[in-house]
């Protein structure tokens, strides 16, 4: 490096890099035998390829520094909840706002369906005592039934897998190599995989220390270097609910830049 490239990396990125893929049922790993190499018949959704067909004279591989998970889907939480803390409060319902009704007992009608979530379908606004509302369907004022899980969000853990040299990874035969998974925890609507990154080799330039890290430690970037010729894959593991994959779907986001 040059004199004049004081407190610069050594390594630079001259395009830009955005992928992303929509993962559903694209399952990958074993949950019986606790493994999260990709089975036979098997197959993870692609999220970067990095000219695996070595097709592009301009590519001599690039980075990943950023990858987000995001669900697919999304529940309003409940605009107003009828239990024996809020008994007697006076309420203001617009069509699709949502009531929770966790206390059945202190309603002066019993609600249609019991315990859980209504979503008000009327036109006109409905004004009234908390408990003295009508939660139940069949008029021009009435409410619809959500069920007593609406809004449950399963966790759901997904795996990012590295292959090189080839274009049709086999599973089951060593071709994806297991780079990190991200567990996306129950009833959170997106993350950011930074902390599950691998650090890269290049350190960041720091003037001092950082809390946390020893006296010689270096500040490291996370993120993963591909070669041209490589691809990142996602699937999902197949636990749980999400035994099949996950029903709603996400989509994951991938940012960094080529050189």
């Amino acid at each position: 490096m040059a004199s004049t490239s004081t407190n610069k990396q050594p390594l630079f990125t001259d395009r830009p890099l955005y992928d992303s893929v929509r993962v559903t049922t694209q399952v990958a790993g074993n949950s019986t035998s606790n493994t999260l190499f990709v089975q036979g018949g098997q197959a993870p959704a692609l999220l970067v390829d990095m000219d695996a067909a070595l097709e592009e004279d301009n590519n001599n591989g690039g980075v990943i520094d950023s990858i987000t998970v995001v669900r697919n889907d999304f529940y309003r939480s409940a605009d107003h909840t009828i239990s024996s803390g809020t008994s007697g409060t006076i309420v203001s319902f617009t069509s699709g706002q949502i009531a929770f009704i966790s206390d059945t007992g202190v309603l002066a009608t019993a609600a249609e369906s019991g315990y859980g979530y209504y979503t008000y379908t009327g036109s006109s606004t409905l004004t009234g005592v908390n408990t003295d509302l009508l939660y139940s369907g069949g008029t021009t004022s009435g409410f619809s039934y959500l069920g007593s899980d609406y809004g449950t969000q399963p966790a759901a853990t997904f795996v990012f897998y590295q292959t090189r040299g080839t274009t049709t990874p086999i599973p089951a035969s060593g071709d994806y190599k297991v780079v990190f998974t991200k567990t996306v925890p129950a009833n959170t609507q997106q993350v950011d995989c930074s902390d599950n990154l691998p650090p890269l080799a290049v350190p960041v330039p720091a003037a001092g220390n950082t809390t946390g890290l020893g006296e010689t430690a270096p500040l490291r970037n996370k993120g993963i270097y591909l070669e041209r010729g490589d691809r990142l894959y996602v699937g999902i593991f197949p636990d749980g609910v999400n035994i099949s994959g996950y029903t709603n779907g996400v989509h994951i986001y991938a940012q960094g830049g080529f050189f």
